[in-house]
């Protein structure tokens, strides 16, 4: 570019932006959007000529942020309460891109908190029996105040930028009519001092607008840059007037220099090459300086533009290293997640021993910043399989381990069911003994749901200790009465004792009967004198019936009259059966050889010794129906 010309160019020969050569190198879009005006910074060409035909890069709304937002922030020594005040606070700000940074990090930092959270509900419900598909996470009106002020967020940002982009859509209308003025005034105005005032009003007025939709910025400015030219080409202004405005544009540029200067000490490079990307429109919008000073101003600026764009290689250097670094990381983190080792016998003990070193796996990896881009995805999908291979063999155990606890639960609950059934029965020893038997089943069954265990364990033991309170006292009152029994039972062996018989002995031995049947309604003594007792009473009562002159058959009803007490122990009930069959046997069998005998009487008669056989015929059924009459005497006494 030149700084004079005496050729006209037809204005309608305006150089389209796709002919020009692309003088600026390409830098690859950056992963971190808060640095993305350091990664898409273009070096400044060689020579003004090409800076003044290359575009600057489009500032995007963040880049409008200010300097303090930019600062990262320390939130985990905020509450989640504050947190979501504080992300409010922010989203309610007119200014909808100040506080983006903020609100993405605050984002973030809840999403994790919420994420954790709701994990670890997962895996308590999951260590409780829970099936993973069945969890359903409890409402949290915190959660919903945070979900509520990111969806206000995303709409007044939504409206910004619309509003934003109708904005530049409005500048792109303001800046072609300042063109067509433009191009009105080089073509039509013969005065000079009145056009080169009208010339610097146009350009203050379209500095003053502001930016415009990205696809028509290189164009724009192509145009602009054209007209200017032309218009110290077609005006002829004086040499004086052109030397003062050549003056003022040094001035200019070289305030554009001492404050490209001052970016070298901006701590954010992320704000410098914000500004950077301002001064440089400024310097493309300023006109001309003094021949023997455009070398010297361009030098300086490019000299200051190329010193930030060696920070900026330093910058993606360090980043690069850092994302190295960060990629070996979580390698090592894979390789630990991959070759951590589970063993399906495991008991939940080691599975929530297990579940730790995960976890520290996991909290390990959100330390670690990003890997490369390309890369990134890729990792973390490597990580996520290892850490879901493990939940899942978790996830299967705890399924399994609900459908046991399940199954416990319904043969415990069986058990309470048949302890209640017996816990009123009176059958003392049939009903320990089988209680003691459902304590042992009890035993043999495994764990249940731990907010189960301790109900279903009451409710069981309340069923056997009322049955064994029961008992208790049964067995209490009845040792009182077997107390009272051996008190009585004692006076009864001294009456006996002291008894003296009379002259009849059947009177005698009714008495000493009687003496018997008083024994047996007296009912049990205490267990460890029932022996002692029983055979004070037997002597006595042997002693009086020995003084009595009494035949066999007395002495075998005397006999089974003592047995009732005698036998009062665990067989007795069987033995007494036994007796009760035999008696009875044996009083059919006489009963039916009585019945055969005096039918055999009548065919007596037609024999030579008839009334000897007779005789002896009526002489054996005499005795039969002795004995039989002996025999219910003896059943009676055992039914007694």
């Amino acid at each position: 570019m030149t700084e004079e010309t005496n050729s006209m160019t037809p204005l309608e020969n305006v150089p389209d932006s796709s002919t020009l050569p692309e003088t600026a190198e390409h830098a690859e879009k950056p992963e971190n959007v808060e640095n993305q005006h350091v990664e898409n910074a273009k070096p400044v060409a060689a020579s003004e000529e090409q800076f003044l035909e290359s575009e600057t890069p489009v500032l995007t709304d963040e880049s409008h942020e200010e300097e303090e937002v930019e600062t990262a922030e320390d939130y985990s020594t905020y509450s989640r309460e504050d947190l979501v005040a504080l992300l409010e606070t922010y989203v309610n700000e007119v200014e909808v891109p100040r506080f983006k940074a903020r609100i993405a990090a605050i984002r973030e930092f809840l999403n994790h908190a919420f994420v954790s959270e709701n994990e670890s509900a997962l895996n308590r419900f999951i260590e409780e029996g829970g099936i993973k598909d069945d969890f359903a996470p409890v409402p949290d009106s915190l959660e919903q105040r945070f979900l509520q002020a990111i969806k206000r967020f995303n709409k007044k940002r939504i409206e910004y930028n619309e509003k934003q982009e109708k904005q530049r859509v409005e500048n792109l209308t303001a800046k072609n009519e300042i063109l067509t003025l433009l191009k009105d005034l080089i073509q039509n105005e013969d005065n000079m001092n009145k056009a080169f005032e009208r010339f610097h009003e146009l350009q203050a007025k379209w500095r003053a607008i502001g930016p415009v939709p990205s696809a028509n910025v290189k164009d724009l400015q192509l145009t602009y840059k054209f007209l200017i030219d032309k218009f110290y080409d077609f005006i002829k202004i004086n040499r004086e007037l052109q030397d003062l405005d050549q003056r003022r544009n040094l001035e200019t540029k070289i305030s554009i220099c001492e404050q490209a200067d001052q970016l070298l000490f901006e701590t954010s490079l992320n704000t410098a090459f914000r500004k950077l990307y301002q001064l440089q429109d400024k310097w493309r919008e300023t006109g001309p300086v003094p021949r023997d000073k455009k070398n010297e101003t361009w030098d300086r600026f490019k000299a200051t533009c190329d010193k930030l764009f060696e920070q900026r290689k330093d910058f993606i250097a360090e980043a690069d290293e850092k994302r190295g670094k960060n990629l070996e990381a979580k390698t090592q983190l894979c390789e630990a997640a991959e070759g951590f080792k589970w063993d399906e016998a495991w008991k939940h003990k080691e599975w929530q021993d297990a579940t730790i070193k995960v976890n520290e796996f996991q909290t390990e990896w959100k330390k670690i910043g990003p890997a490369d881009k390309k890369v990134n995805d890729e990792i973390w999908n490597r990580f996520k399989t290892a850490c879901d291979a493990f939940y899942k063999a978790k996830n299967d155990f705890y399924h399994k381990r609900k459908q046991e606890l399940a199954a416990n639960l319904q043969m415990k609950t069986e058990l309470c069911i048949q302890a209640e059934a017996l816990q009123n029965s009176q059958d003392w020893k049939m009903t320990t003994a089988e209680l003691i038997r459902l304590q042992q089943e009890w035993k043999k069954t495994g764990q249940v749901i731990e907010k189960q265990s301790e109900k279903i364990w009451k409710r069981f033991r309340t069923a056997c200790d009322a049955f064994f309170h029961n008992k208790t006292e049964h067995f209490s009152s009845q040792d009182k009465v077997h107390d009272v029994n051996l008190v009585l039972k004692l006076e009864l062996i001294e009456a006996i004792e002291n008894y003296v018989a009379g002259v009849d002995s059947h009177i005698s031995f009714e008495e000493l009967k009687s003496f018997q049947r008083k024994w047996s309604e007296i009912g049990m003594v205490p267990l460890n004198k029932k022996d002692e007792i029983f055979k004070k009473f037997k002597t006595a009562i042997d002693a009086q019936f020995d003084k009595l002159k009494m035949n066999s058959g007395d002495r075998q009803k005397m006999k089974y009259h003592e047995r009732p007490e005698n036998n009062r122990h665990a067989e007795a009930p069987r033995k007494m059966d036994d007796d009760r069959r035999h008696l009875m046997n044996k009083i059919t069998e006489l009963k039916s050889e009585v019945q055969l005998w005096e039918n055999n009487i009548g065919f007596f008669a037609k024999s030579k010794n008839a009334d000897k056989l007779k005789s002896e015929f009526e002489e054996k059924i005499s005795k039969a129906k002795e004995e039989i009459k002996s025999l219910k005497d003896k059943l009676d006494m055992v039914k007694e």
